[in-house]
């Protein structure tokens, strides 16, 4: 991916005439180049694990987003019970650092403010980072295997984990919140994407996902592309969305992996065509060719 296209989110103004030149109009119609936002992953066990399912279910999950075209604030809520029928089980709960790891694109990153609760009570997180064989088995499953640096295939990868207690029979909730800078893409867009397939890791079905995103005054609700496109909720006021999954299995199921928001990044619009008229000549312009290439309305 290139370097240049990713960085302009951030770049003088100056600079963003210089890569209009360079890649043209039509680079930004179809959105080819993205810097993926940081913090995209839910909990995955770790051990480093074999590929078998972790004894814990993750019963559900509640995310929680504020999205704005440069920062997303996220709060999520997991809940966990162990399956274990004596004694309390232990497992380490590791949240993948996106910006830390082998990636085949840019990240958006790192995340700011990061504060882990279980239940209620602020715990730290460890940073665990090194070089990896990983694998995806026949049953969606994955595997880690720790090897040294330079190992042939082997790939970088980053977690933040904490060591938690489930008691039997006992729900577990575990919070995190933090910030991050939102996605973009050579098509001035911003995202927030989730991926809940790391989910398929833990025991069973999660029962219940909810997702719940608040818009702030960057973000023109008429401009919101949602994925996937089914099963969300509006406000009256469309300052808010919700999404809400019954039973479902991450690890088979391809259309409950990931949840993304995406919108128009207007205030950047803006700022192109005040320092390059010639180039955009309109915000409107660009506006309604977005929506007509993008948002296929």
């Amino acid at each position: 991916m290139s370097q240049v296209c990713v960085k302009i989110l951030s770049m003088k103004s100056h600079l963003l005439i210089i890569l209009f030149l360079l890649f043209g109009i039509t680079c930004f119609v179809i959105p080819n180049d993205a810097a993926m936002n940081d913090g995209s992953q839910g909990p995955e066990p770790l051990g480093w694990r074999s590929g078998e399912e972790s004894i814990i279910q993750m019963k559900s999950e509640h995310l929680d987003i504020h999205f704005g075209v440069e920062t997303t604030k996220v709060k999520v809520a997991f809940t966990f019970i162990s399956h274990k029928k004596s004694g309390p089980a232990l497992q380490k709960l590791g949240f993948p650092d996106a910006s830390r790891s082998y990636q085949e694109g840019d990240v958006s990153g790192p995340i700011k403010n990061l504060i882990t609760r279980v239940n209620g009570k602020e715990v730290k997180s460890e940073l665990v980072e090194g070089h990896y064989h990983y694998k995806i088995n026949e049953d969606g499953s994955e595997e880690y295997e720790k090897v040294e640096e330079g190992a042939d295939e082997s790939e970088r990868h980053a977690w933040y984990v904490i060591d938690v207690e489930f008691p039997v029979g006992e729900e577990v909730i575990v919070e995190r919140e933090y910030s991050c800078p939102s996605g973009g893409s050579t098509n001035w867009d911003s995202f927030f994407i989730y991926e809940t397939r790391t989910g398929g890791a833990w025991k069973g079905k999660i029962e219940k996902l909810t997702a719940d995103v608040t818009f702030d005054k960057t973000v023109r609700p008429d401009l919101v592309m949602l994925e996937p496109e089914e099963g969300w909720e509006w406000s009256d006021d469309k300052s808010k969305v919700s999404l809400t999954w019954g039973p479902f299995e991450p690890r088979t199921e391809e259309n409950r992996q990931w949840i993304s928001i995406t919108t128009l990044n207007i205030p950047l619009l803006e700022q192109i065509h005040e320092d390059a008229p010639d180039l955009v000549p309109t915000v409107e312009g660009y506006v309604e060719n977005w929506k007509k290439n993008v948002l296929n309305n």
